[in-house]
Formats: structure tokens, C-alpha cells, sequence
């Protein structure tokens, strides 16, 4: 199992991108929480799912969009982890337009992904992960 935070995050997102979701939830924890935000409002408000069951429903759920998920920047700062990525044509079923841009903070624990959230730019991601102690060395 994968221990670095960043690689785990890599893992997970090389694997989304391969369209292979046990590869994807095999890192992921199975008390995770994922805050997401409702792209059909302009400014929404963050709703919480819990449990690795609801992000398995959602990713089959998403499947239909043939959307991508190319990894376009990582930054890591002890457990947490900003995942930036663009998805081409995203910006078409969203109220809020990102440029096609999508903004996560993960959390890895143990070699797990046990936290995901989507944030609204990267500002915000970024202060999440900045916040983020850093882990041992």
C-alpha cells in the first residue's frame, strides 16, 4: 500500500482517468466523508456524503457524462492534498463557470483517502491545504 500522501492522491486520480473505480476506491477509506458542492447553483452550499458506498454510487452515476479528469496540479502539505483538474466540457452542466477546472482537498490517512473536498477555486483549496499540519518526517 502506498503511504506518501501525494502518491496516494496520484494513485487515485491516475486510476479515475483509467476508468478503473476499484483501482480508485481500493485507496479509499470506508468511513470516508466527501463534501461536495452542487454545480447547478452559482454559490452552494457544501453538502456532506459518508462512506466509500456513496462516492462507488456517484463515480457509476457520473459515468454516463464521459467526462475526463485530467490531473493538472498536485500540491501536498502533510496528510492533505490538492488535486486541481480539468475537465473539458464540465463548464456545460455547471452554474458557476471554473474553466473547466475542478478543485479537491484530500486527506490520507494510513494510506487512505479519508476525506474528499471539493472547493469552489483553487484560493480556497489552497488554504485548506496550507491550514494542513505537516506530517512527520
Amino acid at each position: 500500500m502506498v503511504d506518501d500522501a501525494e502518491q496516494v492522491a496520484r494513485q487515485a486520480y491516475a486510476a479515475f482517468a483509467a476508468g478503473d473505480s476499484a483501482a480508485v476506491l481500493s485507496v479509499v477509506a470506508e468511513d470516508l466523508e466527501w463534501t461536495f458542492l452542487d454545480p447547478s447553483v452559482p454559490d452552494p452550499e457544501p453538502a456532506v456524503c459518508r462512506g466509500r458506498a456513496q462516492l462507488a454510487y456517484w463515480m457509476g452515476r457520473d459515468s454516463g457524462w464521459k467526462l475526463r479528469a485530467d490531473l493538472e496540479e498536485v500540491v501536498a502539505n502533510g496528510e492533505r492534498v490538492l488535486v486541481v483538474t480539468r475537465s473539458p466540457g464540465i463548464d456545460a452542466i455547471r452554474a458557476r463557470q471554473t474553466g473547466d477546472l475542478n478543485f479537491h482537498v484530500l486527506t490520507v490517512r494510513d494510506g487512505r483517502i479519508v476525506a474528499l473536498r471539493a472547493c469552489r477555486d483553487r484560493d480556497e483549496a489552497l488554504g485548506l491545504v496550507a491550514a494542513a499540519a505537516p506530517g512527520p518526517d
